[in-house]
């Protein structure tokens, strides 16, 4: 049987050799590639966003040369195909996996990643910073950033936009759209103005004219005219006006899945010089894989339709973000003040029910955090009650907001702070390690953390009736239940609870760690140690008084959290305890590593990171042991 495309490639076949109809036949083995690789890795990966661009990435791969020319990927939920093409097939089954590849594009994982990316509209940016060192230099290569799903809604995208267009240099920009359908009519008409617009002849002639016209009297005012004149029927059909205004030539609509037409754009809009060029292709999620097609939301990340019916009676845990989308659900009927804005993440953060039962009130502003943070600003200002519902990692970049929108006003802006602390096999861009930290230090702010489901929806409770700026951070994954001792009445802020007795030891934790300190007390119990567990609930403000009294009762303690530990949680307990003289009870803190986090499963990144039972344990018979405790622990 003759070998299949994918392993002559791999052997070293070369990629511009293979005939159109070869190349329609490897986009079909690498879809059904990607949906063997992704199903037999429990779903953990990118589908619909690759499958949608197979051919895209083929011809962008016949029309440039990595690692010479520079192929930048916005986000990369789309470059799986980039990595089959760039030598690691035969790793292709280690994706999102422990020691395996990445996600997304890595530069430590290979030279053919230009920029690594796993957030969107950084693509941009990170092209104009190419395309300044190579004119700096006087270096000779291309700049391709291929910028999709959703992407554009993010405002940095258009700040890169605007910085592109007055460079005047040479960057192309393919625009990957894959939120509209491609009808038939629309494709032809696109094909012959397309292959028009970007043919030679047509360029030159163009530029001839400008050069005759312009050197006549009043031939500027001329040709300005002629081109707004000739703009008007254009833009009928392509929607060219806007990219001219920014600087850019455009070319497009094409079929983003027809190879042939692809490639002849790429390799003609290369040889145009001294200007930004887009190409808008468009696309369609799940391409080629007709169950993908039908569900692309499904089948973001998922083969849902190989999965077999599930046969157990056992109920499953729900996640943490569907307990806080209930939550938030009962708090909107009983106010309608309450409003959820989101960046962009209406499954994720577990709202899709919610945005069905109030439409208006669940507001996705799209891929831009900063400008959700102040919409939510806004909202406060005005008298209502907003709560931003985002990932950790997200909400680094509306920082900036929180500060000066929301602290300094001292407005009343709920955070739901979904995927804090590890999040598994998305990998180091999207690790939540630092919320605590750049959120403790806000004047006004609080800082809290359930320890399982029902304390998420006591919070957010409390949150809603707080008259300033609120914090909550809950991870990814199925909620903990019954964990935290429930109190009388509504949680109190800064107030936290001993959810087991002891007098020999303390360990204070917060948030997601707290059932494996009840595991890790459990064990040293068993060896006779007397270990008590304090939830502490609130990192700011911190509850004084039980921390010093636990701290004076046992004269040890130490602190869990999931989080680094450079103005963590274990760093607030340490300044509170030497204020008060107390600074000989404290015996560390466990936290996350100083380190990136690279991809793993969430276990996995927690027993790396000393955040399992077993782990907190070992650190703390080792701490108690070298302190010369009164009781002697094994494990």
């Amino acid at each position: 049987m003759m070998a299949k495309l994918l392993d002559l490639l791999q052997a070293g076949a070369d990629l511009g050799s293979l005939t159109s109809d070869e190349m329609r036949e490897l986009a079909g083995e690498i879809r059904e590639l990607l949906v063997e690789t992704i199903h037999a890795n429990g779903d953990a990966g990118h589908l619909a966003s690759n499958l949608g661009a197979v051919e895209l990435t083929l011809a962008l791969h016949r029309a440039f040369e990595t690692p010479r020319d520079k192929i930048i990927w916005d986000v990369g939920h789309q470059a799986y195909i980039h990595k089959l093409l760039t030598g690691r097939l035969d790793t292709i089954a280690t994706l999102r996996q422990r020691g395996g590849l990445s996600g997304f594009p890595d530069r430590q994982e290979s030279v053919h990643d230009a920029f690594g990316v796993g957030h969107a509209g950084t693509a941009l940016s990170a092209a104009a910073g190419y395309a300044i060192a190579r004119d700096l230099r006087r270096e000779n290569y291309d700049i391709v950033a291929v910028v999709g799903d959703g992407a554009l809604t993010a405002g940095m995208s258009f700040e890169a936009l605007n910085h592109l267009g007055s460079l005047a240099t040479d960057v192309t920009v393919v625009l990957n759209d894959n939120e509209m359908s491609i009808s038939p009519n629309v494709g032809a008409i696109n094909r012959s103005i397309n292959r028009l617009r970007v043919g030679t002849p047509y360029r030159d002639f163009k530029n001839e004219l400008k050069q005759i016209v312009t050197q006549l009297p009043a031939g500027a005012w001329l040709w300005d005219e002629a081109r707004r004149l000739k703009r008007v029927p254009r833009e009928l059909i392509v929607q060219s006006g806007f990219w001219d205004q920014l600087g850019f030539d455009y070319y497009g609509p094409i079929d983003g899945h027809d190879l042939e037409v692809l490639e002849s754009t790429l390799r003609s809009v290369r040889h145009f010089t001294g200007k930004p060029a887009l190409i808008h292709a468009i696309t369609v999620k799940g391409h080629g894989i007709p169950e993908a097609a039908a569900d692309p939301v499904k089948s973001h990340s998922g083969t849902y339709w190989l999965k077999p019916a599930a046969k157990s009676s056992v109920k499953s845990l729900p996640t943490y973000s569907q307990v806080f989308g209930e939550a938030a659900s009962r708090s909107m009927q009983e106010d309608d003040s309450v409003v959820v804005i989101t960046p962009a993440m209406i499954e994720g953060s577990g709202l899709t029910a919610l945005q069905r039962e109030f439409p208006h009130r669940v507001l996705d502003v799209g891929i831009a955090e900063q400008h959700a943070v102040t919409v939510g600003a806004g909202l406060a200002a005005a008298g209502m009650k907003p709560i931003v519902a985002i990932y950790s990692t997200f909400l680094q970049r509306a920082y900036d907001s929180v500060i000066h929108d929301v602290a300094v006003q001292g407005l009343p802006v709920v955070f739901a702070i979904d995927r804090a602390g590890h999040v598994g096999e998305d990998g180091r861009t999207h690790q939540g390690f630092a919320d605590i930290s750049f959120l403790r230090c806000l004047p006004g702010m609080v800082v809290a953390a359930p320890a399982d489901d029902a304390e998420l929806s006591e919070l957010l409770a409390c949150s809603l009736e707080y008259d300033g700026p609120f914090a909550i951070r809950y991870p990814r994954g199925q909620v903990a239940t019954e964990i935290s001792a429930r109190n009388e009445g509504p949680i109190q802020i800064g107030t936290g609870t001993t959810i087991r007795e002891g007098s020999d030891v303390a360990v204070i934790g917060i948030g997601s760690v707290l059932p494996e300190c009840l595991d890790a007390a459990e064990m040293l119990s068993g060896n006779g140690l007397s270990v008590a567990v304090v939830n502490a609930r609130f990192a700011k403000p911190l509850d004084e008084d039980l921390i010093l009294d636990i701290s004076r009762r046992t004269g040890s303690v130490i602190t869990v959290e999931e989080n680094v530990r450079a103005g963590g949680f274990g760093d607030a307990v340490l300044s509170l305890l030497a204020d008060h003289e107390l600074s000989n009870c404290f015996l560390g803190a466990i936290t996350m590593p100083d380190q990136i986090v690279e991809h793993a499963s969430q276990s996995e990144q927690r027993v790396d990171a000393g955040l399992d039972a077993a782990s907190i344990v070992e650190v703390l018979t080792g701490l108690l042991d070298a302190r010369g405790s009164r009781g002697t622990v094994e494990q």
